[in-house]
């Protein structure tokens, strides 16, 4: 076996690898749900203050989720770049050993 069809082995490997593990982190970036709380049973104009702590521990639960989403994003991201240059280097391979 020579060296070209060998790193072309290694290359085509990593970049299957690397496509499945950014396909996990884009999965996993789909999952994160906020945890919403329900609404009282008092209506705004009964007590004020207990809508706008129940919205206001809203927003922080969907502001959790949404960082978590991004930041599984980023990763996702990065595992497809691989990917792709991976790609592209199995592709070329051949072509460089003419």
């Amino acid at each position: 076996m020579t060296i070209v069809r060998l790193l072309y082995l290694i290359c085509s490997i990593a970049a299957a690898v690397s496509a499945l593990v950014a396909s996990i982190y884009w999965y996993l970036s789909s999952r994160p749900a906020p945890n919403l709380t329900e609404p009282p049973s008092a209506s705004i104009s009964d007590n004020p203050e207990l809508f706008i702590l129940g919205a206001q521990v809203d927003i922080y639960s969907i502001l959790t989720a949404l960082s978590e989403a991004a930041q599984l994003n980023k990763k996702a991201a990065l595992w497809s770049a691989a990917s792709a240059l991976l790609g592209a280097l199995t592709f070329a391979l051949p072509l460089l050993s003419r």
